[in-house]
C-alpha cells in the first residue's frame, strides 16, 4: 500500500466517525523521558515554582480571612463585602455610577499623609490668573514676563496662541492683557482686527487709537516715538546716541515703505527701486522744511521729490539722462501714488492723526482700533495691520533707548499681535520682516504673543521658504497655548512640537460641538469652549490643561461678549 493510499484511507475513516459518532480508541503514544540532565532540571524548577506560588497564594488568602473581624462575629452582626462599587448583598446599596470625591489643595507638608491620594503640580501660581487648572483644580496663572523671568519656565518671553474661532481664544489674549496691566506692564495691541479688545483697555484707562476710512490716518514717513526723542537727547548731551537714533528712523522709515509699496504692488520691489528710496528719504531728512521740531514730509512730498529728479537721485538708478530716469522711476511713482490713491485710499494721504506717545506719560495699555475697515478689504487691513507693528515696535524702542540714557524709567510691554496670518500673506517678504522682529523679544524688553487659528493658515504662504519660517515662529515660541482644534490639526501641529498621545487627544476632543438641548430648544455651548492647554518646550512631555474662569467684574463689564449685536435676537 502506497503512502497516498493510506492517507486517503485514514481521511475516509475520520470522515465516517465524525459522521456517525463512532470513532477507534486512540492509541496513546509515550513519550521517553528525556535524558538531558539540563532539561529534566527546568522542568523540576518550573513545576517546583508554580507550586509554591499556589502554596502562598493560599496562605495570604487564609491569613486576609483570619485578620478579618467580621470573621469572629455571629452570621447576623457580619457586614455585607465591600465590592468596587458599594456594598454587596440585599439593602448593600451598590451605585451604578461612583460619584467624583472631593478634592482639596494644599502643600505636600499638609497634604503628605494623604498619599496614594494625591496629585502633584510641576506649574507654579506664578502671573496673571485664568482659572482653573484641570489636572490639580488649583488656580492656573501664566503671563509670558512672569513665565520667563520669576518662574524661570522658558527663557524667551514670547508664547503662541491657536484655538479655532469661538471657543474662547481671545478671551484668553483679555486675560492676559488685564494681568500684565495690573503688573504694572504696558499691553499693547498692535491692530485689533475686530475692536474685541477696545472695551477692556479703555476700562483700564487706556489709551484707543482708531484708523481706518475717515477715522483716522497714519503717516509711514513720520520720525514716530523713536524719533521724536532725537531732540531731547540732544538737549541731554547724549550727541553719539542722537546719531544713532537718527540712523534708526531712516531704517524704520524705509522699511515701512518698501513693506507697504510691495503689499499694494503685491510683488517685490526691484534694487534700483529700494536704492531710489533710500536716497530719496536722505534728502528729505537733510530738508529744512522737515526735521524733529516741525511736521514730517508726507507720500505726496517724496513723489514731488521723484518727480523733480534731482540730480542725486538721478545719479543713485544710473540713467544717462533725465529721460532714461523717468523711464526708471515710472513703476516706483504709480505705486507710490496709489498708496495715497487707490485701494489703499486715504489712510497713509496725511499726516498721524493719534501719534503714540509712551514717553511724558505712558497709558496703562494701548489699543490700535482698525475694526472700520471691512474684512473685504484684506490689502488695506493687511497694510495697516504691518504700519502699525511697525509704529509700535518703534514707540516700544524709543522708551527703551531713553531708559537706557537714563532720561526715563524701564517699562516693560506685552505685545499682542493678533490676526497673524493675515499680515504674513500681505506680500512678499512681509515672512521675513515679522521673523526678525520675533527673534528681538529680549533685546526689546518686550513680551510677545501671536495669535491665529490653525496650522493651516501658516501654510496658506505662497513661498515653500515663507511656510518653514512662519513654522519657525511656533517652534521659538517660549510656550504654545492650545485650545479646541480637530485631529488634523493637532497632527501637523505635532510635527512642529510635539505633544503626548493623551494630550492630542483631549485637544481634539475640545472641538466637539455642543449637544442639542430638547427642553430650551438651542444647542448648548461646546464642552471645549475656555479650555486649552498650555505646552512649554520641545520635549514629548505632558502640557499643562487649564480651563479659563470669568470673574465677576469681568461679567459686570462684558469683557467677553463678543456676540453684542446679536442680544436682541437672542432675547427674543
Amino acid at each position: 500500500m502506497t503512502r497516498r493510499s493510506r492517507m486517503g484511507i485514514n481521511l475516509r475513516r475520520w470522515f465516517a466517525d465524525s459522521i456517525t459518532h463512532s470513532y477507534e480508541p486512540t492509541r496513546h503514544r509515550t513519550r521517553p523521558p528525556s535524558m538531558d540532565p539540563l532539561t529534566r532540571g527546568q522542568r523540576s524548577r518550573a513545576a517546583d515554582a508554580k507550586q509554591q506560588a499556589r502554596e502562598d497564594a493560599a496562605a495570604l488568602k487564609e491569613e486576609i480571612k483570619q485578620r478579618d473581624p467580621a470573621r469572629r462575629e455571629p452570621k447576623w452582626r457580619r457586614a455585607a463585602r465591600l465590592g468596587s462599587r458599594g456594598l454587596l448583598g440585599p439593602g448593600g446599596g451598590a451605585m451604578e455610577v461612583v460619584d467624583v470625591i472631593p478634592t482639596f489643595r494644599a502643600t505636600t507638608v499638609q497634604a503628605c499623609g494623604l498619599f496614594p491620594f494625591v496629585v502633584g503640580d510641576t506649574h507654579p501660581m506664578v502671573g496673571s490668573p485664568h482659572g482653573i487648572n484641570l489636572k490639580t483644580g488649583g488656580t492656573f496663572n501664566y503671563d509670558p514676563i512672569s513665565a520667563t523671568y520669576r518662574a524661570r519656565l522658558h527663557v524667551t518671553p514670547s508664547c503662541f496662541l491657536l484655538g479655532l474661532p469661538s471657543y474662547g481664544k481671545s478671551s484668553v489674549a483679555r486675560k492676559m492683557i488685564a494681568g500684565a496691566a495690573g503688573q504694572n506692564q504696558i499691553p499693547f495691541v498692535f491692530a485689533d482686527t475686530k475692536g474685541e479688545h477696545v472695551k477692556v483697555v479703555k476700562d483700564l484707562g487706556g489709551k484707543i487709537i482708531r484708523l481706518g476710512h475717515g477715522r483716522g490716518q497714519l503717516n509711514p514717513l513720520a520720525l514716530g516715538a523713536l524719533g521724536s526723542i532725537i531732540v531731547r537727547l540732544q538737549k541731554a548731551g547724549r550727541e553719539d546716541l542722537a546719531r544713532l537714533v537718527s540712523k534708526q528712523v531712516h531704517s524704520r522709515r524705509k522699511r515701512l515703505l518698501q513693506g507697504l509699496c510691495e503689499i499694494e504692488r503685491e510683488s517685490a520691489l526691484g534694487q534700483t527701486e529700494r536704492n531710489l528710496l533710500g536716497a530719496a528719504l536722505r534728502i528729505l531728512d537733510a530738508d529744512p522744511r522737515f526735521g524733529p521740531e516741525s511736521l514730517p514730509p508726507v507720500i505726496a512730498d517724496l513723489i514731488d521729490l521723484i518727480e523733480s529728479a534731482p540730480g542725486a537721485l538721478i545719479r543713485k538708478v544710473l540713467a544717462p539722462d533725465e529721460a532714461h530716469y523717468n523711464l526708471e522711476v515710472k513703476p516706483l511713482l504709480q505705486t507710490l501714488t496709489a498708496l495715497v490713491d487707490g485701494d489703499l485710499g486715504d489712510v497713509f494721504a496725511g499726516q498721524t492723526s493719534d501719534p503714540i506717545d509712551l514717553i511724558a506719560d505712558p497709558p496703562p495699555a494701548i489699543c490700535v482700533d482698525i475694526s472700520s475697515i471691512t474684512s473685504g478689504d484684506e490689502k488695506l487691513e493687511a497694510a495697516v495691520m504691518y504700519a502699525c507693528w511697525e509704529d509700535g515696535f518703534g514707540a516700544i524702542e524709543a522708551a527703551h533707548v531713553l531708559a537706557d540714557a537714563g532720561l526715563a524709567p524701564q517699562r516693560h510691554f506685552l505685545a499682542v499681535l493678533d490676526e497673524l496670518w493675515r499680515v504674513l500673506s500681505a506680500g512678499p517678504g512681509m515672512v521675513g520682516r515679522i521673523d526678525a522682529v520675533t527673534r528681538l523679544t529680549r533685546t526689546l524688553g518686550t513680551a510677545l504673543m501671536m495669535i491665529t487659528h490653525t496650522v493651516k493658515d501658516l501654510e496658506t504662504l505662497a513661498a515653500d521658504m515663507d511656510i518653514q519660517k512662519a513654522k519657525g515662529f511656533i517652534e521659538r515660541a517660549g510656550a504654545l497655548i492650545v485650545g479646541a482644534l480637530p485631529r488634523e490639526e493637532m497632527d501637523k501641529l505635532d510635527a512642529i512640537i510635539p505633544f503626548t498621545r493623551a494630550d492630542r487627544d483631549t485637544v481634539s476632543s475640545w472641538s466637539t460641538p455642543g449637544a442639542y438641548d430638547p427642553d430650551t430648544q438651542t444647542r448648548r455651548p461646546p464642552p471645549g469652549r475656555g479650555s486649552f492647554m498650555l505646552k512649554i518646550g520641545t520635549e514629548r512631555v505632558p502640557g499643562t490643561p487649564f480651563k479659563t474662569v470669568f470673574t465677576p467684574i469681568e461679567i459686570e463689564r462684558k469683557w467677553h461678549e463678543t456676540d453684542a449685536r446679536f442680544s436682541g435676537a437672542m432675547a427674543s
